[in-house]
């Protein structure tokens, strides 16, 4: 991740976390291969990555690691998006 995302990246993991998810955020220059394999070894349903294409649109990408399917996700829908998850 780009050191210039690194506050993007803890604000999105402070609006799950205040929707009630767990977060487990990885803050170092990994390869996405990496940032999955660590999200289905802590049993994780979803991965979010922040990248910058997607903050340029204020979106986040989010897989589903059960389904593998990925979407984007406004940034400012994230708490409405974790109570569907959740529900």
């Amino acid at each position: 991740m780009r050191p210039e995302l690194y506050s993007v990246a803890i604000n999105v993991a402070s609006k799950l976390r205040k929707a009630g998810q767990k977060v487990d955020v990885v803050l170092e220059k990994k390869k996405p291969k990496w940032v999955f394999k660590h999200a289905d070894r802590i049993c994780a349903k979803y991965c979010l990555i922040v990248a910058p294409d997607e903050y340029e649109k204020q979106e986040v990408s989010v897989k589903n690691l059960e389904l593998g399917e990925q979407t984007t996700v406004k940034i400012d829908a994230l708490a409405d998006w974790a109570a569907d998850v959740s529900s």
